[in-house]
């Protein structure tokens, strides 16, 4: 198979930090309607079980309801310091993408793992970075400054391309 692009993009904390940002930044809003939506039936359910003196429903859907808005509040922050305390941030770990026609290849000190480009949820082009999402929260950050082969701007075109609906830009 023939390189298209190559790039090693080494992820420190500040980077992390970061993509956190544009991450919130871009997540943070269906986050919020989804916790209020939940908190909202979970009220009302706690309406109609006391108001039909349904008294332990209501104390359970009052428990459910703390325990469903503790979590949304602590699970995100919960993930952050996990992610800042991994060796991949707190070794300074490297990534080196080779970027294929049908397919990607990961490298890092864990091994080397190939992805195929409809595996990509979502494709985000900021001013410095590209963010391939392959998970709802998870993604490979690639620093447009270190492109070993091919530049940052023939690999945008090629990225959209490839994830036609699924590519962004965010400046």
């Amino acid at each position: 198979m023939k390189e298209l692009f190559k790039n090693s993009t080494t992820y420190t904390q500040d980077i992390y930090i970061e993509f956190l940002k544009f991450h919130n930044k871009t997540h943070n809003f269906a986050y919020t309607l989804y916790t209020i939506a939940w908190s909202a039936f979970f009220i009302l359910c706690i309406y109609i079980a006391f108001d039909s003196e349904l008294r332990l429903q209501g104390v359970l859907f009052t428990i459910v309801l703390i325990a469903f808005i503790f979590y949304r509040l602590y699970h995100p922050k919960m993930v952050v310091n996990r992610e800042v305390k991994s060796d991949k941030i707190s070794t300074n770990n490297t990534n080196t993408f080779t970027f294929f026609d049908k397919n990607f290849e990961v490298k890092n000190n864990n091994g080397s793992f190939i992805y195929r480009y409809i595996m990509l949820r979502k494709v985000f082009e900021t001013k410095d970075y590209f963010y391939l999402y392959v998970t709802k929260e998870n993604a490979f950050l690639i620093s447009k400054k270190t492109f070993s082969l091919g530049s940052s701007e023939d690999f945008a075109k090629f990225i959209s391309s490839k994830c036609k609906f699924r590519f962004r830009r965010k400046f």
